[in-house]
């Protein structure tokens, strides 16, 4: 999925939940209309999400078979429950009955069947479908070497949907809860253009209704599951004026996400201090390396640039005292027990792997390309030219181009902001590293890895910790990415505002969202 983000703060602000006060659902009480400074709206089509803004819109349009709630646990939604064979490998769930879409048409098991077929169809070229990888069959119909009857998707009848896994995976009611696999009316084809603001039809707690101006206008749809949310309308601010501390101030808008450094101040504001919330961080900034040329095919010469950088002095140079050094590409709010990543550097050992690899002549190894679009790259280029003796050059260019670039020829060093999609470490190493996922720029193939992740999404709970550890610690070693910084997410909160969650989970849901009575 191309949920690659700048770091800015329409896109961190989309898609951390709030430190708040818990809330077990929505309470009643429609009040006024809830105004989101997300930025401008993005797709109305589960099959493109390109950033972290669309997953957070279409969470709002569209339901799967479970959500999150406020601690991150899957709690039923489309199902009302479901049964897990003893070896992991089937679920089959229970559909509610007497389902609809927004516009009164029946919602069964086949139509979750359909989204996810449609999600896998080449001829679709979504964003995201190996979030569905761990399915029988999806591998292969993602590589249209199949059919839709390969895959293991069986709708039995309308309350009852069966799917049968590769291998057990303790997260995979996590996965269903993602928007990518959100179901979509029956006019969904392979096309971006089916859905439109002038005949919307959704699942999800919300429609969209009409933009005015640069907002996006989202109405209650009294026919989704858990029934009409708490708040008839969202205002989903695509533009303002001025920064979104200012407008807040202003009484524009009534949730915005802010930058640390203006967290900073903010904090000893008598008025706004008391409005700002923290959320830990589910972002994590990587370098990324093309694994399939010299010199970084070799993981000796991508280690050595991993263990030169001290990234605990350098993340603060590049991205500001907002942002913390990173170990791993698992950021720390879905840590299991037992996984604590290493962050030690040693330049030393960092030019024996170089002269071990057969670069003793750094000038061997050429002019590395380092792509510096997304991160502040010049402190650890720096380092590889002071430490490392490597001759290094920085190209820049337009985001979109960059995006272009990843899909053809991704440079020897590019730099990712990433969100996870799910809370699970499984969400991040599976999605970026696995042979095959649309996400793994840098091409990096490895079984060993590949047996490793397996085990450790088959773990028991008591096993999870020390499965994770070892892929960590394995990935570390063999560096295809070198895990940069976790981003810091702020955010002002309008009084009488409830519902928001206590937990960093990755999403806001404005259907448990309302205003005190």
């Amino acid at each position: 999925m191309r949920r690659l983000t700048r770091m800015a703060a329409f896109v961190a602000a989309g898609m951390l939940v709030l430190s708040v006060g818990a809330s077990a659902g929505p309470t009643a009480g429609a009040g006024p209309p809830l105004r989101y400074l997300a930025g401008p709206p993005g797709t109305l089509d589960p099959a493109f999400i390109a950033d972290a803004g669309d997953v957070q819109l279409l969470l709002q349009l569209y339901a799967g078979l479970t959500r999150l709630d406020e601690r991150g646990e899957p709690y039923p939604s489309l199902a009302s429950g479901w049964n897990i064979s003893d070896d992991g490998l089937t679920y089959q769930f229970a559909i509610r009955e007497n389902l609809e879409f927004s516009d009164g048409s029946a919602l069964t098991a086949e139509d979750v069947r359909r989204s996810w077929l449609r999600l896998l169809d080449p001829a679709t070229g979504a964003t995201a479908p190996d979030v569905l990888s761990v399915v029988v069959g999806a591998t292969d119909r993602m590589a249209g070497d199949s059919g839709d009857d390969d895959v293991g998707i069986t709708a039995v009848d309308d309350t009852t949907l069966i799917v049968e896994l590769r291998y057990p995976a303790s997260y995979f009611l996590e996965i269903v809860a993602t928007p990518a696999t959100f179901v979509v009316p029956r006019a969904a084809d392979a096309t971006q253009g089916w859905q439109t603001l002038d005949a919307f039809v959704g699942s999800g707690p919300y429609v969209a209704d009409a933009t005015d101006g640069a907002d996006l206008v989202l109405r209650a749809n009294d026919r989704y599951v858990a029934g009409a949310p708490p708040i008839d309308e969202i205002r989903w601010v695509g533009s303002i004026d001025g920064g979104a501390t200012a407008a807040f101030a202003a009484g524009e808008v009534d949730l915005a996400g802010v930058p640390g450094w203006d967290a900073t101040w903010i904090a000893y504001d008598a008025d706004l201090g008391p409005r700002l919330h923290a959320a830990e961080p589910l972002t994590i900034s990587y370098f990324g390396f093309d694994t399939t040329q010299p010199p970084f095919d070799d993981p000796r010469v991508r280690r050595a640039f991993a263990l030169a950088l001290d990234r605990e002095r350098l993340v603060p140079l590049a991205e500001g005292a907002s942002s913390q050094a990173a170990g791993s590409i698992v950021p720390p709010a879905i840590w299991p027990d037992g996984f604590s990543p290493n962050l030690g550097a040693d330049p030393e050992e960092a030019r024996d792997l170089l002269d071990d690899a057969g670069y003793e002549v750094r000038a061997d190894l050429g002019t590395i390309v380092v792509n510096g679009s997304g991160l502040g790259v010049e402190p650890a280029v720096a380092v590889w030219r002071e430490e490392l003796g490597v001759d290094m050059a920085v190209e820049t260019m337009s985001f979109g181009n960059f995006l272009d670039l990843l899909d053809t020829r991704p440079p020897q060093i590019f730099t990712v902001n990433w969100i996870a999609d799910y809370p699970s470490p499984h969400a991040l190493y599976g999605l970026l590293l696995e042979p095959g996922a649309a996400s793994n720029f840098g091409d990096w193939h490895d079984p060993e890895f590949e047996t490793l992740l397996e085990a450790a999404a088959a773990a028991g709970e008591s096993e999870i910790g020390g499965a994770y550890a070892a892929v960590e610690a394995y990935v570390s070693e063999q560096a295809p990415v070198i895990p940069w910084a976790y981003g810091e997410t702020w955010w002002l909160v309008a009084d009488g505002l409830r519902g928001l969650g206590n937990l960093t989970i990755g999403l806001l849901d404005f259907g448990r969202v309302s205003w005190d009575e």
